[in-house]
Parts: C-alpha cells; sequence; structure tokens
C-alpha cells in the first residue's frame, strides 16, 4: 500500500499485557521434572527488529532465506544470551521447543532443532514496569501452523489513522469474513496499558495542586496577621531609619524560615509514606533527589509568591499609622 514502508507479523503485541511461553530446551541438557524451562517468546516477521529499532548485537536478523523447508533458525536476546550462555558465544548452539497457548500459537511438538543466528538488544515485554525478560524468537514464514489472533505491526511516515480504512479494504478483498480489530498505534497501546497509571498520577496530581493552593492560603494569612499585629513594631523600625526594603527582606526572611520548617517536616513525611506507592513509581525512586529537591524549591517559591503581598504592606507602613495604632 502506498504510505507503508514495512510489515511485520507479530505472536505478540508488546506493552499489551500479552504474554506467551514455550519451552527452551537446550541441546545437550536433560529436562528435570520441577525445572520451569519455558522462556518469553515471540514469533516475528523478518522486518520486526528494523521496525521496533531492536539492535542485532551478534550474528543475524531474520532474512528471506529463512523459508519453511530451510533449516530452523531462531534469535534469542541478550538477557537469554546471559542467562543460558554465561561466558559464551551462543551463536551456532541449538534448542528445540514444546508447547502452546490458549490462543491457539505453538510450535508443533517435535523435536526439531533450531539453530541460533543472533543475539538481539533486549526490550520490554508484558508492560513498561519491569525489567526486559530473557525472550526468543523465530520466523514467522518457518512456522507450519498459526492459531488463533495475530498482530500485524506496520510501519508508516503518514497518519496512522489516514490508513486504516484502506488496511481494512486490502484484507477483505483476501478474505471477506477476516476481522480486523483493535487497530492502534504503539503510542495508543502503551496508553492504554498504563491507563490505571495515568489515572493515578493525575489524581495525586490535583491532590498537590489543591495541597499547594492550601499552603499558600495559609502562609500569606499567617504572615497577613502578623504583619497586622507587628504594624507598633515596624512604624517604629521606619521612624529610627530603618529602609522599607529593610523591613521588607525582615518579612520575607521570617516567611522563608517558615516555609523550610514546613519543608523539613513534609521531606521527612514524604520519605516514609513514599515506601508505601513504591509499587506504583515507574521510572523513579522513592527517594529521588531531583524530584525531591524541585518539590521543595517549587515550596519556596510559592513561600514567597504569598508572603509577598504582606511583606510589601509592611514596606508601606508610615510611622504616624503606627503611634495611631497604638
Amino acid at each position: 500500500m502506498p504510505g507503508v514502508e514495512a510489515v511485520s507479523p507479530s505472536w505478540v503485541a508488546y506493552i499489551s499485557n500479552s504474554l506467551n511461553r514455550q519451552t527452551f530446551q537446550l541441546e545437550g541438557t536433560v529436562p528435570e521434572k520441577d525445572r520451569d524451562d519455558a522462556e518469553d517468546v515471540n514469533v516475528v516477521g523478518n522486518s520486526f527488529f528494523s521496525m521496533l529499532r531492536i539492535p542485532i548485537l551478534a550474528g543475524r536478523a531474520f532474512g528471506p532465506q529463512d523459508t519453511l523447508t530451510s533449516a530452523k533458525v531462531g534469535i534469542i536476546n541478550a538477557a537469554l544470551a546471559k542467562d543460558k550462555f554465561p561466558n559464551q558465544n551462543p551463536i551456532g548452539k541449538r534448542f528445540t521447543v514444546d508447547g502452546g497457548d490458549s490462543d491457539g500459537h505453538g510450535v508443533a511438538k517435535t523435536k526439531e532443532w533450531i539453530q541460533i543466528v543472533g543475539v538481539c538488544g533486549n526490550n520490554r515485554y508484558i508492560d513498561l514496569r519491569g525489567e526486559p525478560p530473557p525472550q526468543y524468537f523465530l520466523p514467522f514464514a518457518q512456522q507450519k501452523e498459526v492459531g488463533g489472533s495475530l498482530t500485524y505491526l506496520i510501519q508508516t511516515r503518514t497518519d496512522p489513522e489516514s490508513i486504516v480504512p484502506a488496511l481494512r479494504r486490502v484484507v477483505q478483498q483476501q478474505d471477506a469474513d477476516l476481522p480486523v480489530t483493535e487497530v492502534r498505534t504503539q503510542e495508543q497501546q502503551i496508553a492504554a496499558t498504563t491507563q490505571q497509571e495515568r489515572i493515578f498520577v493525575a489524581m495525586t496530581s490535583s491532590f498537590g495542586m489543591l495541597a499547594l493552593a492550601l499552603a499558600s492560603v495559609g502562609i500569606y494569612g499567617v504572615m497577613a496577621y502578623s504583619v497586622a499585629n507587628r504594624t507598633n513594631e515596624i512604624g517604629i523600625r521606619l521612624a529610627l531609619g530603618a529602609q522599607p526594603r529593610q523591613v521588607l527582606a525582615m518579612i520575607l526572611r521570617e516567611a522563608m524560615w517558615i516555609s523550610l520548617a514546613g519543608i523539613a517536616v513534609g521531606l521527612s513525611a514524604a520519605l516514609v509514606l513514599a515506601q508505601l506507592i513504591k509499587s506504583m513509581l515507574y521510572g523513579l525512586q522513592p527517594a529521588d533527589p531531583v524530584s525531591l529537591v524541585s518539590g521543595a524549591m517549587l515550596l519556596i517559591a510559592v513561600g514567597l509568591a504569598a508572603s509577598w503581598l504582606p511583606a510589601q504592606r509592611a514596606a508601606r507602613v508610615q510611622p504616624v499609622e503606627a503611634l495611631r495604632h497604638e
């Protein structure tokens, strides 16, 4: 189709909470009854690695020479290579597979050996939360049976939504009864998988903004009350020669100390309570220094801003007003 640069089938759509595991039995090893020899697996097309920018670290990717009648080949990722072949070159090693899943995906139960021809970089599989797991890949062209659903990855530089109707027409030309469902971009796939986390972020951000607003109102009220009670003192300071800017700096300095005291208490509580939501954090540690420091700086800025009006009012106090107040 015009606008389509590459296409690759894939048993598993990444970051979709989908999983496919099959036996990974190395040549020369004996299966043990209580040992789990299954590994994450995906059956993909020749363009899969280049489309998703998964680098081939050693050996080669799948190519047109890998056909149904050619020698069976496979690719493992760096995590699986480190686990199964520590301090070894896995290229040329052989393994066999055995299994299937509820969707009908599965390689025929056979002892046909599959030769490792490449090692690729690691990538996340089920979701964004965990580390990239060990996994291996088999070429789609060498599979005798492919049952159940199948995902096709399509690379295009045009608007993805604009080519969807044409995609459906192409599929219907091949089989009018073949459904095309759940068409989405990879970004939309990730957004759907992380919906719960995004809702959590939106809620906590809203509560955080509300707390920030309440803190601003509280600091403003405290400082305004303090200035009103110290009108006599401020007037005497001005009468004795204090400059308005000195009074302004004094009030802001007091506001700063109040903010710092509150931040110290808040940071202590945050470090303790953050451990309770550690499992909900992605790419962030509970004691992340950048987040804590930036949050503290924001609170200091808000505290100074909330104290600015009371400080300005204090700097404009006239000595005669102080005498009248007394």
